[in-house]
């Protein structure tokens, strides 16, 4: 019995391993989380890596994509290779003995056998292994071809030259190598160790048998001298540590992770704790394995017992703990909230979610309110004894905290926020009844609407970059040297779209619409919505196409339904896996960092901090607000459910609407056409102020009757004869409504004169004067003679600053309705 198997017999439990010689030598006795684990294992990724499972050795081949090697160049040879002109240190030797350079390694004649490594003897059916000499014959036969005074070739052929069966397996229970004679105990390499180990004073042979590593053997790594249960877990690792994360893994780095493991003779890698020191590629390593292995055997039922959960089980990404939770009926409470919350919560497939965060901040505002009750002198171990005081205790706390500085205002409104859900929560569900977790918690303990600090108002809409600065990040896009972030970058600028949809993009995300147009499609993951399309233009399309052709070219053999647009180089063998908003917003500060200092029109510094990818939606939304779109149909553009979602993202701003009102209130009429021109400034000002305290808007202009605007345009003294009225006035911005108020003058005359049913009185009153109809008439003739008269540039700048003026006034055509009484107004239209 080989030292491998009998280690793995004496840590084995009873069961049979027959149906596990994939993984493990026949006969080795398991228990059953062995079994289950091994159970996992996929024999073609064993068959993949090169694994032995009678000698518990990993040989992958070299090209492995993820578990091979860098070998060296020169022919034949396949010793490992790390420096950067792949030359292996015997070959470079040898090309300085024949005179060559390194771009001549191609003349050196081939390698017949490895420097390193073991192989057969050339014996045909000896099972020994060859000496470690280049004649490529074992020990015995290399004696007796030496005491024939033959050449190896000749010995070979040669009747004599017998076949021998193996030696037994060298006694270091990490070696795969056989015994170098018959009779001793070691291979060579490690009769040489225990030779110069011996002298040392209290030396244990017998512990240095076990904790020994094998002899190095480049591409090969040996897990003899491991448990059942190790092995098991670290192949398991392994193999989703290539699957699920492909992630390279160096030789190296797992080779010396496993000769720790058994150097400290690890029964279980839950056990076991990385060196102080190691490098983070050793940490990594373990922690990959370890963790891959343990989630293997987790279940959501398993996992809700615990205090420190691993969200990879319900779908999600990260852990939550409950430890900071010191009162067991808020710990159970919160595990029971959580449980229930995870399931509601969406999944993609694939990528990081923030429900993690979500449950974590949840959490967290419990452990602040476990910290508030240990105030008490029982500690708030007793839900009976809770009440009002100790609510109002943790309000003062976050209130205290926030004024010393430690969280911020945001998140005390946020910790009242989510105490507030999971109390609620618990409550009804029936918690509190008895016999549940927390039975006879009072009813004021408990947070209500008015104890919620009132929320910090977030910052106005208007974090749109400004036309000059956008310019400038524009001219500076040859400098983001990855075309994929270049890419991704011109895209968010182009579309609009968010960071995490511009990465998640599909390999075929173009199309074309029916007139043959660019169509962008995409997934809004924040409100769900699949398959979304957005009109785009030709130079947008050719930026599709550029990095289209580009990923086609990194991974020509992968499917189209499968592969990324913008395809990340990490973990990513296969072109399936995107680039991550947090890769591209960090290669993106990199890059805005680096550019030289931005100024504004005035010349004033712009701050950096604030162009950021979320930066390009808000100016995507305001520069086609600016072009005059209306708001229903940039809603569709943002892919926004309400419209006052979108009102959030665009502004009229205040200088921009103080130079567009300047401009329209130049050309601003009184009920006579005439131009108003006493007193511009003072005129200018006035129309400020007003806008800032709202205007009274009639069909076809504003109104400045007292009564009037009390009522807010609904109590006209005068019946709404406004062309008739010296408190109306109208500027060049209602000159659609002045057309359309005509045009409905006419309309109703026509209809009322055509009439037969109404009494001559009543048609008279009905009807529009001709008076009302001539006034309107000379206003529309006049504003358009003025318009006219303007040069083409004074025209255009009137034409933007109606468009800024227009697009946040509500018009009514026709005449205002009688304001109905509050209490007959329906419930949706309460303001």
């Amino acid at each position: 019995m080989t030292p491998a198997v009998a280690i793995a017999t004496a840590a084995g439990g009873t069961g049979s391993a027959t149906d596990l010689t994939h993984l493990l030598p026949a006969g080795c006795r398991v228990d059953g989380q062995t079994r289950r684990l091994a159970s996992l294992i996929d024999p073609q990724f064993l068959a993949e890596a090169g694994w032995n499972p009678s000698r518990l050795v990993f040989n992958p081949p070299p090209g492995h994509r993820l578990l091979g090697r860098p070998i060296c160049r020169a022919a034949g040879c396949e010793t490992t290779a790390m420096s950067c002109n792949r030359i292996c240190h015997s070959c470079a030797k040898r090309l300085a003995a024949s005179g060559l350079g390194e771009d001549q390694i191609s003349l050196l004649p081939a390698r017949l056998l490895p420097v390193r490594g073991v192989v057969p003897c050339r014996v045909t059916g000896c099972g020994r292994e060859s000496d470690a000499s280049t004649v490529g014959l074992c020990r015995w036969h290399q004696d007796q071809q030496h005491g024939l005074h033959v050449t190896v070739e000749q010995f070979l052929g040669d009747s004599r030259a017998r076949p021998l069966p193996a030696a037994r397996d060298c006694a270091v229970a990490s070696c795969p190598r056989q015994r170098r004679h018959p009779d001793g105990q070691y291979c060579q390499a490690h009769q040489l160790r225990v030779r110069a180990r011996r002298s040392e004073p209290g030396f244990d042979e017998t512990r240095w048998r076990l904790t020994d590593p094998p002899i190095g053997c480049g591409g090969q790594i040996s897990l003899r001298g491991l448990p059942p249960l190790v092995v098991a877990q670290v192949v398991l690792g392994l193999q989703r540590r290539c699957r699920a994360d492909r992630v390279r893994t160096k030789e190296a780095d797992l080779r010396a992770v496993v000769d720790d493991l058994r150097r400290r003779q690890v029964t279980c890698l839950d056990d076991y704790t990385p060196p102080v020191g190691a490098s983070l590629a050793f940490n990594g390593v373990f922690h990959g394995l370890a963790g891959h292995a343990r989630r293997a055997l987790l279940t959501p039922e398993s996992e809700i017992l615990g205090d420190v959960w691993d969200l990879t089980v319900f779908g999600h990404s990260g852990t939550v703990s409950f430890t900071g939770i010191t009162q067991s009926w808020l710990r159970e409470a919160g595990k029971r909230w959580a449980a229930e919350d995870l399931p509601r919560r969406r999944v993609r497939s694939g990528r990081r979610t923030t429900v993690g965060l979500s449950v974590r901040h949840h959490i967290g505002a419990l452990t602040q309110l476990s910290e508030s009750l240990r105030m008490r002198p029982d500690r708030g171990l007793a839900p009976t004894a809770l009440g009002r005081a100790d609510m109002e205790a943790f309000l003062h706390r976050l209130a205290f905290l926030e004024s010393a500085g430690r969280i911020s205002a945001d998140a005390r409104v946020r910790a009242c926020r989510e105490v507030r859900v999971v109390l609620t929560w618990t409550r009804a569900c029936g918690l509190t009844r008895p016999g549940a977790v927390a039975a006879g918690l009072g009813e004021d303990f408990t947070l209500g609407v008015a104890d919620i600090p009132v929320k910090p108002e977030t910052a106005e809409a208007g974090r749109d970059l400004p036309p000059e600065i956008m310019r400038t990040i524009c001219s500076h896009l040859d400098e983001l040297t990855s075309p994929v972030m270049r890419a991704a970058v011109e895209l968010a600028i182009d579309t609009g779209r968010r960071p995490e949809e511009i990465c998640d993009l599909a390999f075929d995300c173009l199309a074309r619409d029916d007139d043959g147009l660019p169509v962008l499609v995409y997934d809004n993951h924040k409100a769900n919505r699949v398959g979304r399309r957005l009109p785009i233009n030709e130079h947008t399309a050719t930026v599709i196409t550029t990095a289209q052709q580009a990923a086609r070219r990194r991974y020509p053999h992968t499917s189209v339904g499968e592969l990324k647009l913008l395809p990340t180089d990490r973990r990513n063998p296969n072109g399936d896996r995107a680039i991550t908003a947090f890769t591209l917003s960090f290669a993106h500060r990199l890059w805005v960092t680096n550019m030289p200092t931005l100024l504004t029109v005035d010349g004033v510094e712009y701050d950096k901090t604030r162009i950021v990818l979320y930066a390009y939606r808000h100016t995507y939304a305001q520069r086609h607000a600016d072009a005059g779109v209306g708001i229903d149909v940039l809603r569709e553009l943002m892919d926004h459910r309400r419209l006052d979602t979108t009102k959030g993202y665009y502004q009229v701003g205040k200088t921009r609407r103080r130079e567009a009102v300047d401009r329209v209130a130049a050309m601003q009429f009184d009920r006579h056409g005439n131009r108003i021109w006493r007193q511009a400034q003072a005129l200018l000002d006035s129309q400020h102020t007003r806008r800032m305290i709202g205007e009274v808007v009639v069909p076809f202009g504003i109104c400045t009757e007292p009564s009037n605007v009390k009522a807010g345009g609904h109590a006209c003294p005068y019946r709404f004869r406004c062309a008739g009225c010296d408190h109306f006035r109208t500027d060049v911005s209602y000159l659609p409504d002045l057309h359309a108020y005509l045009d409905d003058l006419l309309r109703n005359r026509e209809k009322l004169l055509a009439s037969t049913d109404i009494d001559d009185w009543a048609r008279a009153e009905a009807t529009p004067s001709t008076e009302e109809i001539t006034r309107i008439r000379r206003l529309i003739v006049r504003i358009t003679t003025d318009l006219d008269d303007l040069t083409p540039d004074d025209r255009t700048q009137i034409e933007q600053a109606v468009t800024a003026v227009r697009r946040h006034r509500g018009v009514t055509l026709g005449m205002p309705t009688i304001r109905r009484p509050e209490h007959h107004r329906p419930a949706e239209h309460t303001p």
